[in-house]
C-alpha cells in the first residue's frame, strides 16, 4: 500500500508561507534574469484575474491588483525538508516524485498497528502536513502511480480499495497521467478527456498509433502500471538548514531575532522528531555589499530549549554585531544525542546546562572572548603558561582500582613569594620565608630552564626542590632563582 502526499501549487504555497501578507491577495511567481523574467505559477486569485504561466513580468504587472514576487529556490528546499521530515514520521521508505515538486510517496505496509487503518493514517498524515503549514492532498492505493494520479486529481483524502483503481481514476482529467505535449494534443484531437475514456480504448490500437508510450499511458489510466520503488536515503544533517531572504535590509537586531526564533523553532522540530538535540548553531548573515558575517554558537551540552538557544544567539550577535545591513540569513544546525543525567535524592541540584551557557555568554559579552572559558595548560616550561578554551564538561572518568602508590602535587604560589636565600658553594643552605628562618635539610637540583630567547619576553630560571626545617614547621617546596632580576622566590609547595 502506498500513501502519496501532493501539495498543489507547491511554489506558491512556499511563497505564502514565507510572506503571509500574500495569503489573501492575488500574486504571481516569476523567475529568470531581468528583464526576461517569466511567470512560472500563480495562485487561484491571480489565475482568475487572467495571469497565466509563461507571461512576462511586465505583462503580469499590467493586471491590476496582482503582486509579482520573485521565486526563491532556497525557500523551496527548506520546505521540502519540512515535508520529508513529516513524512518520515509515518514510514521509513519514502520516494520523492521528481516531476511533481512537493510530492512524496510512502510505503505504509505494516503501519496499521501504529496509525490504524489506511483512512486513519491518511487523515493523520494530512493533519500533520497542515500543522507544518501546507495544504496537501493524500491518496492511498495499492498501485504507486494510481495513488500519485489520485493525489493530483482529487482534493482531500482518497483511499482506494485493492482492485478498484480503474474505477477511481475513471473521471480524472487526462493531465494527471503526465503525458507529453505531443500526446496530449493527439488525445485532445481524438476527443479523449478523461482517464476512463483512455482506458476504454483497445491497447493494441493505441500502441499501433503512438508506440510503446501508448501502452504505458493505457496501463496508467487503468491503475495497472507496475512501479519499482526507490526509497530516498537523505543525509539528515543536510536537512538542518533554514534560509530566509529579506525584502528590505535589516539593521536592528530585534527584528532579526524574531526571524531567528522562527527558524530555530523549525530546526528544533526536526531534531526532536529524531529524538535528538541541537549541539551547534551557525548563523550566516549576507550583508549589503556582498560580505558575509558568520557566527558559531556551540553549547557545552546539546540543548532542546528554544529560549536558551535564542538567547545564546542574541548575546553572541550583540557581542559581534554585523558591519552592514542584512539582506539574507541562514541558520545551520548540527544534531547530537541529548544530554541525560539523574541526580541523587540527597545531592544538591546542579545548575541547568542552559542557564550556565547563558551566564557564560553574558560574561563573554562583558569581559571578552579570551577571558571566559576553561584553563588549559600549554606544553612548555614557561611559568604560568596557559590559554583559555571554550568550556566543555570532561568525559566521565572510569573507575580505577585503588593502588598503594603515593603521588604528590605542586601547589603553585600565585603570585610567587619572594624569599631570602643563603648560598654555600652556589647551593642554598638557609631560606628566610615569611619572617621565619628555615634550614635546608635535603636538596635536589638545580634544573636550568629558559625559553623565548629570541624575543623581548625571554625568560630563564634555576629551580631547586628543597626540604626546609624550622623549629615550628617543616616544608617541602620548590624555589627558583631568576638571573635577570637576581631574585629568589618560592614557586610552589608540595602536598
Amino acid at each position: 500500500m502506498y500513501a502519496v502526499i501532493h501539495t498543489p501549487n507547491f511554489a506558491a504555497q512556499v511563497a505564502v508561507q514565507q510572506r503571509p501578507e500574500l495569503r489573501n491577495n492575488p500574486f504571481a511567481l516569476v523567475e529568470g534574469e531581468p528583464p526576461a523574467e517569466v511567470v512560472i505559477t500563480a495562485n487561484r486569485a491571480a489565475r482568475s484575474s487572467g495571469v497565466e504561466a509563461g507571461m512576462t513580468r511586465l505583462q503580469a504587472e499590467t493586471i491590476p491588483g496582482v503582486a509579482v514576487v520573485r521565486r526563491v529556490p532556497e525557500d523551496e528546499i527548506s520546505a521540502l525538508m519540512v515535508l520529508h521530515t513529516t513524512a518520515c514520521m509515518f514510514s521509513p521508505r519514502i520516494e520523492h516524485v521528481e516531476y511533481l515538486p512537493g510530492t512524496y510517496a510512502l510505503d505504509i505496509r505494516g503501519m496499521n498497528g501504529l496509525f490504524g487503518d489506511e483512512t486513519q493514517l491518511a487523515n493523520t498524515l494530512r493533519q500533520r502536513i497542515t500543522e507544518a503549514g501546507f495544504l496537501a492532498n493524500i491518496a492511498v492505493s495499492q498501485n504507486f502511480d494510481a495513488a500519485v494520479c489520485l493525489a493530483r486529481g482529487r482534493n482531500g483524502v482518497s483511499v482506494v480499495p485493492p482492485g478498484c483503481e480503474a474505477e477511481a481514476l475513471r473521471d480524472l482529467p487526462l493531465h494527471v497521467l503526465n503525458p507529453s505535449v505531443e500526446h496530449a494534443e493527439t488525445f485532445h484531437a481524438w476527443g479523449i478527456r478523461t482517464c476512463g475514456q483512455l482506458a476504454a480504448l483497445a491497447e493494441t490500437d493505441l500502441i499501433s498509433r503512438i508506440g510503446q508510450a501508448g501502452k504505458r499511458l493505457h496501463l496508467l489510466a487503468r491503475g495497472a502500471w507496475p512501479h519499482l520503488m526507490f526509497p530516498m536515503e537523505p543525509n539528515f544533517e543536510e536537512s538542518l538548514i533554514e534560509r530566509m531572504e529579506l525584502d528590505f535590509p535589516v539593521e536592528m537586531l530585534e527584528p532579526l531575532l524574531f526571524l531567528l526564533a522562527r527558524m530555530t523553532d523549525a530546526l528544533l522540530e526536526r531534531v526532536k522528531s529524531r529524538a535528538l538535540a541541537i549541539a551547534m548553531l551557525r548563523v550566516v548573515l549576507h550583508l549589503d555589499g556582498g560580505e558575509q558575517h558568520e557566527r558559531l554558537v556551540r553549547p557545552a551540552l546539546p540543548l532542546e530549549d528554544k529560549s536558551t538557544l535564542l538567547k545564546l544567539l542574541q548575546l553572541d550577535l550583540e557581542t559581534h554585531p554585523p558591519s552592514a545591513a542584512i539582506l539574507k540569513l541562514e541558520l545551520h544546525a548540527q544534531s547530537a544525542a541529548p544530554y541525560r543525567t539523574q541526580h541523587g535524592l540527597f545531592l544538591p541540584q546542579a545548575p541547568e546546562p542552559g542557564r550556565l551557557e547563558v551566564l557564560l555568554a553574558r560574561l563573554r559579552k562583558l569581559l571578552g572572548e579570551d577571558r571566559v572559558g576553561s584553563v588549559e595548560l600549554k606544553d612548555e616550561h614557561r611559568p604560568n603558561a596557559f590559554r583559555m578554551v571554550p568550556f566543555a564538561p570532561p568525559p566521565p572518568k572510569k573507575s580505577v582500582p585503588s593502588s598503594l602508590s603515593i603521588t604528590t602535587a605542586l601547589r603553585v604560589c600565585r603570585p610567587p613569594q619572594t624569599v631570602g636565600v643563603t648560598l654555600v658553594g652556589n647551593a642554598p643552605v638557609r631560606v628566610l620565608w615569611g619572617g621565619e628562618r628555615y634550614t635546608v635539610r635535603e636538596i635536589a637540583g638545580p634544573w636550568r630552564v629558559s625559553g623565548q630567547w629570541w624575543s623581548e619576553s625571554n625568560w630563564c630560571r634555576e629551580e631547586w626542590d628543597v626540604r626546609l626545617a624550622a623549629e615550628s614547621a617543616e616544608r617541602v617546596c620548590r624555589i627558583a632563582y631568576d638571573p635577570r632580576s637576581r631574585c629568589w622566590y618560592v614557586q610552589g609547595t608540595y602536598d
